[in-house]
Formats: structure tokens, C-alpha cells, sequence
């Protein structure tokens, strides 16, 4: 992995860890991973299972918007990036 993909996955990281934190509050503790394949980016948040539904949303909408916004930062990379929630 080139540093400038380095520092791309990072970035997608810090963004959705922003997000989930701004969500869920400083005092509970999450993590956020990136994996980077050949032509694949893949965001997973890591929650406690009482808080998981405040990630996700009502009827998936947090979750689809996360995504959406994942979608929309795309900064030419020509990577497919996805946001998944692990449980």
C-alpha cells in the first residue's frame, strides 16, 4: 500500500470515527477500521451491542447516511468504499 492510500484509508477512518463519536459521545468506547483491498475500502465500526441501534438508526436511515456521505467524500481514488457495522 502506496502512503497516499495509507493516508486515504486514514482519512475515511477519521470521518466515520468523527461521525460515530459525535453519535455516540466521548464516554462510550467504539473503534473503526479500515481495510484496504485492491480496488475495495472497507470502513467496520465496532460497537458495544446496547448502543449498536444508535449507530444504525431508525430503519437503517444513520446508517445509509453515513454511507451516503462516505459515497460523497470520495476523493477520486477509484476505490468502492464501504461502511459496515460490525456485530
Amino acid at each position: 500500500m502506496a502512503a497516499t492510500d495509507k493516508d486515504t484509508a486514514e482519512a475515511y477512518r477519521e470521518l466515520v470515527r468523527y461521525v460515530v463519536e459525535s453519535l455516540l459521545g466521548d464516554d462510550v468506547d467504539f473503534n473503526v477500521e479500515a481495510d484496504e483491498g485492491d480496488s475495495q475500502l472497507d470502513i467496520k465500526i465496532f460497537t458495544p451491542d446496547d448502543v449498536r441501534g444508535r449507530v444504525i438508526g431508525r430503519g437503517g436511515r444513520i446508517a445509509r447516511a453515513m454511507r451516503s456521505m462516505v459515497t460523497a467524500a470520495d476523493i477520486g481514488t477509484g476505490k468502492q468504499v464501504t461502511v459496515d457495522i460490525v456485530d
